[in-house]
Order: C-alpha cells, then structure tokens, then sequence
C-alpha cells in the first residue's frame, strides 16, 4: 500500500528535483561547494526520472545505466580545463548524454499523461515534461555553443566573446536562462542567437513550447470530461432502467383500465 502511493507520487517527486537543478543550481556561485551541489542536484534529476519512467516495482536498467554514464561525464566536465584530455569532445558527449536521457524520459512520460484519468500525479507529469523540455533544449543550445563559440552574442557586453568566455560551470546557467525563455517565447533579447544553427535551434524551441501547451491542455480537459461522464454513466444507465420499468408498470395499469 504505502509502495502504491510513493509510486503514484513519484512525477511530483521528479519534479522537484527538476526544478531544484533549474531554479538553485543557476543562481549559486560557482566555487567548488557550488560545483559538488549542482552535480548532486543533476545525480538526484536524472535517478529520480529513472525511477519515474520505470514500471511499477521495476526499475530500467537501460535508464539507470544511461543516468549513471550522465553524471559522471557531467561531474568530469566540471575538471575538464584540468585534465589532459579534448575538452570539446568531452563536453559534446556529456550534453548529447544528457539530451537522451531528458529526451527519452520525456517521451515515457509524455505517452503516460496522455491517457488515462486526470490525476495531482499526472499533472505534474505534464509540468516535469515541460520543463524536460527546457532542459534538453539547453543542452541543445550548449552543443550549439561548444562547436561554435561566436554562434551567441551577449548584448549586455557586446565586447565580451560570449563563447570563449563561458566555462562548463558557468555555461549551463546562461543557457537554462536562455533555454526557458525562449521556450515561453519571452525573449528579453539580452542573449541572441547569431548563426543559423543557433537561430534553427531558437525557432524550433519557440514553436514546440507553444504547441506542447496547447496539445496537452486540449488533452487532459478532453480526459477529464470522458473520465467525468464514464463515472457518470453508471447512474445515467440505473435512471434509464428505472425509467423503463416505471413505463411498462403504467402501461399494464391502463391496459387493465381498458378492459374494465
């Protein structure tokens, strides 16, 4: 019983652990106490949707395994710089990880929310999906910026390499900021996409934030009225048999009348 609630719970769970990484993880100073809580912030997101994502009492190993690989490459890419290794590279590997495993946990969730009964759980399935969303667009944005660092211009220093000057740390805060306000198409325009990958990117974003919204309110208020007159139906059908019943009876009592 109590393993059926905490698995009935268990988007709203996700979504805190979502939230926590693109709400706290921004806004805290980047020394090496900052790094070890993004990094644990990022290890508790990723278990957490694998857990969410998984059957009832079983756990993918194809998502733990996918969620443990993410963050370790995301732990190393904070020591990148220091390491004898292709700093590009690695960063590549660690937001294209980290873009499936968002991506994929999106889609279970997203084929989960879409049928069934309108539940607290569900709904915060919808708002989890959203924000994903986001996140993988972010990683996204930051693939964009590894290969290209002059594919963003920041038009609050315009004498400022926006790309060359952005470290592992410091680049995901700029592009969750950037990422999210382009998925809700607020647009402050103090960072702007230069290149046509970049703007590619930035477009794609715009549309699918806009389309998801409208999709899935449409979706769940069309589960919610069919939920609403399946439990109705019982009682329709029980006023119907009754309505019938009470017809026969009084069609006897005249046909009786008749023949006095």
């Amino acid at each position: 019983m109590q393993h059926s609630k905490l698995y009935n719970r268990r988007y709203f769970a996700l979504l805190a652990s979502i939230l926590a990484l693109t709400i706290l993880a921004p806004i805290v100073e980047h020394g090496f106490w900052a790094r070890m809580l993004v990094g644990s912030l990022m290890f508790v997101a990723l278990w957490t949707g694998s857990v969410a994502v998984s059957s009832k009492g079983n756990v993918s190993i194809p998502s733990i395994l996918l969620a443990t690989l993410a963050s370790f490459l995301w732990a190393v890419g904070f020591f990148a710089e220091t390491l004898s290794i292709n700093a590009v590279y690695l960063h590549y590997t660690t937001y294209t990880v980290l873009l499936l495993f968002f991506a994929n946990v999106g889609r279970l969730m997203l084929e989960d929310i879409l049928q069934g009964d309108v539940t607290f759980n569900r709904i915060c399935g919808g708002v989890c999906v959203f924000v994903l969303i986001g996140l993988c667009f972010a990683m996204l944005h930051m693939i964009v910026a590894a290969g290209d660092p002059q594919a963003y211009r920041d038009n609050y220093d315009a004498t400022n390499n926006f790309g060359d000057a952005l470290s592992h740390e410091n680049r995901y805060p700029v592009f969750v900021y950037f990422s999210f306000c382009t998925l809700s198409t607020v647009g402050y325009g103090d960072i702007v996409p230069v290149s046509r990958l970049a703007r590619s990117c930035a477009m794609m974003e715009a549309v699918t934030g806009q389309l998801y919204l409208a999709i899935l309110v449409a979706r769940l208020v069309g589960l919610h009225i069919a939920g609403t007159a399946s439990k109705k139906q019982p009682l329709g059908t029980a006023i119907n048999a009754m309505e019938i019943v009470e017809s026969e009876e009084r069609r006897k009592q005249l046909e009786e009348t008749l023949r006095k």
